[in-house]
């Protein structure tokens, strides 16, 4: 529940009405935000579009160190309603856009969608190890708990690779190994079958793009793409590659990072970019560099190229420089 002074300008309740499940009470003694049979008292800034502006030129000076509703005086585009809900400050506009904090943030990540056929992520996981361990044997046991798999889900893996010529086999029964015969076809292959499906992308500004952590609340991150290319010292771009991160979040989870990293998600000089990745594609098997970063599995960095300017033609050429466990 919302309770609204007298001092608050009338477009604020109907706004706020707006908001699935958000009771307002017009006319209170003060403007709060009534949880759990607790209040947060808030204050109100009563802004034009052009104070706005200004003032998110200064978020310290805007907040004041104490929770706000901004009445704005104009109507808001997404890019500034996402800066105010990154900044954890309540908002309402004219044309009854409103957002209370506290609640899930509006989605800004865009979703990818390639047609076609692709491995489910459980099996892919398979490959990527198979593709980036190729002079290891495995067992359909060993595989299954090193991809955190099914033994099931294994064996058919293994089985199609051993028929499409990819495999060896040595043993019998479930002490039956197989390995990779050729790791430069063992990629090829999966770059063809291992293509991203849907993925859900969030660029996002922060001050300091290097300096993001592997790790913000309980979310992990690690970076992909070319920019983990070239800190694998296998550079395929020429221009300076915007750092591409995996995080083992959800959609909705995934709107609250760039936050937690002090930054805001903006299409417009993004400096970093986010896929959602709850599946862990890019954190099961990922790599701890000497310097302490956090770098996705190497085939996960080639197909995660796909996804990025001239992806194909990068992908393409990772996989022809990539060498065996380095």
């Amino acid at each position: 529940m919302v309770t609204l002074g007298v001092d608050v300008p009338r477009f604020v309740g109907p706004a706020l009405r707006n908001l699935p499940g958000v009771a307002v009470i017009e006319g209170a003694p003060e403007t709060s935000i009534v949880r759990h049979g607790g209040a947060q008292v808030l204050r109100v800034r009563i802004l034009d579009v052009a104070e706005l502006v200004e003032g998110l030129n200064d978020p310290l000076l805007l907040l004041g160190g104490r929770p706000t509703l901004v009445a704005v005086e104009g109507v808001l585009d997404d890019r500034t309603a996402a800066r105010l809900e990154d900044l954890g400050m309540s908002f309402a506009d004219v044309d009854g856009r409103a957002w209370i904090a506290g609640r899930p943030r509006t989605v800004r990540a865009r979703h990818r969608h390639d047609q076609g056929r692709h491995l489910r992520p459980e099996s892919l996981r398979l490959a990527q190890l198979l593709a980036d361990h190729p002079g290891q044997g495995w067992t359909q046991r060993s595989l299954a708990a090193r991809g955190d798999s099914t033994q099931v889900t294994a064996q058919r893996l293994l089985r199609r690779l051993e028929d499409e010529g990819l495999l060896a086999r040595e043993g019998a029964g479930r002490a039956t190994e197989r390995t990779v015969i050729d790791g430069a076809a063992m990629r090829r292959w999966l770059l063809k079958h291992g293509r991203p499906g849907t993925a859900i992308k969030l660029p996002f500004f922060v001050r300091d793009a290097a300096a993001v952590p592997d790790r913000v609340e309980n979310v992990n991150l690690a970076i992909t793409g070319a920019a983990a290319a070239e800190r694998l010292r296998v550079p395929v771009m020429t221009a300076p590659p915007v750092p591409t991160f995996r995080a083992d979040c959800g959609a909705e989870r995934l709107e609250d990072v760039p936050a937690l990293l002090g930054g805001f998600r903006t299409d417009t000089g993004a400096t970093a970019v986010l896929i959602a990745d709850p599946k862990r594609l890019a954190h099961v098997d990922a790599r701890r560099l000497p310097d302490g970063t956090l770098v996705a599995p190497p085939s996960r960095v080639m197909l995660d190229l796909l996804l990025e300017s001239r992806g194909a033609a990068a992908a393409e050429l990772f996989a022809d420089l990539w060498r065996d466990e380095r």
